[in-house]
């Protein structure tokens, strides 16, 4: 393919273009950009557009999770690549999102055709749901989602999800809504729970830890729970803004895949890349997570805002206890990690926490009895650490 426009759009929803990107032979890419490169780079062959792969950015706009992996079945044979996006080639992923990558995360948009997709929207609108609106649109949208008749967009994650313009106290917002089984079976109860406790650690980072979080809301509605997050990329009826995760910037400027997130900011921060107050959050939100027993905090579920400023926490909840992958719930023990002497300080701020968290989760009726004395357990053990 020839080179591709590359438009941001702000946070008002204007678009601006801002580079061309070719590809190259055998390997990578150039970047011939208009205005500055948001991010960090490193060395020379960065600093004048040219990468071994992909802009790092872009990685993060390829379809992943559930939504990505409905995304790549809908468009796979319309555009001659793979059902399976993990399969994709750097060519295969800038044909993608150049044809049909007009709503991906962050604030970019690769080709014209992807761009013109975007004003198509733009011009003819889109319905934001109202609250009275809620209890009937959201179990129709996870009907479509289970379906497979879905065409959101491919925000990444495993839980069964949907994206949904809503009208929330008088404002337009985008939203990703995560939603349990309607069976009543033992994994969709457990589900349930877990999503009651990820809205219940959001409130806990942002009133107790004072972190960056979104807004959420649980609704009940057909037997489902439905766990209602405000996109932090998005901004008013068609405003985004710039995001880029973890797992772009080390596999970009660190390459150290099996770091915990506080080891890749500490390298990203003595190259000058993170302030220093970031890293000490990152250290705080890292501890949280480890100490309600999530066990999913990879590379791609911690994101920044340009000049690395951390963006709000997302996918923070108890993911050691989530059913098996054929249903089983079966029994785990959760032993929080002791710290290192030099990590003591954040520990305890982190535990302390947590164990209001698990406290808060255990009074909760909205959480079943079983899960609730799980929580209790829990929060006595950190309470007497």
């Amino acid at each position: 393919m020839g080179a591709a426009p590359i438009y941001a759009v702000d946070a008002e929803g204007d678009g601006l273009t801002i580079g061309t990107l070719a590809l190259t032979e055998p390997y990578g890419s150039l970047l011939f950009s208009r205005e500055p490169f948001p991010w960090p780079v490193e060395g020379p062959l960065m600093a004048q557009g040219w990468w071994e792969g992909l802009p790092y950015p872009i990685y993060d706009m390829r379809p992943r999770g559930f939504l990505g992996r409905d995304f790549a079945r809908r468009h796979s044979e319309a555009l001659e690549v793979s059902a399976s996006p993990d399969e994709w080639s750097d060519d295969d992923v800038v044909h993608v999102l150049s044809r049909v990558g007009d709503d991906m995360p962050g604030n970019w948009i690769v080709g014209e055709a992807s761009y013109r997709r975007f004003l198509d929207k733009r011009t003819r609108g889109e319905h934001f749901i109202d609250d009275d609106e809620v209890g009937t649109r959201y179990p129709e949208l996870a009907a479509q989602v289970l379906a497979g008749g879905y065409a959101g967009s491919s925000a990444a994650g495993e839980f069964t999800k949907f994206i949904a313009a809503r009208r929330i106290d008088g404002r337009p917002e985008h939203v990703i809504v995560k939603f349990s089984g309607a069976d009543g079976s033992t994994a969709v109860r457990r589900w349930s729970d877990l999503l009651m406790c990820e809205h219940l650690a959001l409130e806990m980072l942002d009133n107790s830890l004072k972190l960056p979080v979104p807004k959420s809301r649980i609704h009940e509605a057909a037997g489902r729970r439905f766990l209602e997050v405000v996109r932090f990329d998005r901004h008013g009826p068609h405003g985004r803004l710039p995001v880029c995760t973890l797992e772009s910037l080390n596999f970009a400027l660190v390459g150290r895949v099996e770091a915990s997130w506080p080891d890749v900011a500490r390298v990203l921060s003595r190259r000058g890349y993170l302030p220093e107050g970031e890293v000490e959050r990152i250290r705080l939100l890292w501890w949280f997570g480890k100490l309600i027993a999530n066990t999913d905090m990879h590379h791609g579920n911690l994101a920044f805002h340009p000049g690395l400023r951390l963006a709000p926490a997302y996918d923070m909840l108890p993911m050691l206890f989530a059913p098996q992958r054929g249903g089983e719930v079966p029994e785990r023990e959760f032993e929080p990690e002791p710290p290192l002497p030099d990590e003591r300080d954040t520990w305890h701020a982190a535990a302390q926490a947590a164990a209001a968290f698990w406290r808060r989760c255990a009074d909760d009726l909205r959480i079943s009895d079983g899960f609730r004395r799980h929580c209790e357990q829990h929060a006595v053990l950190l309470e007497n650490r």
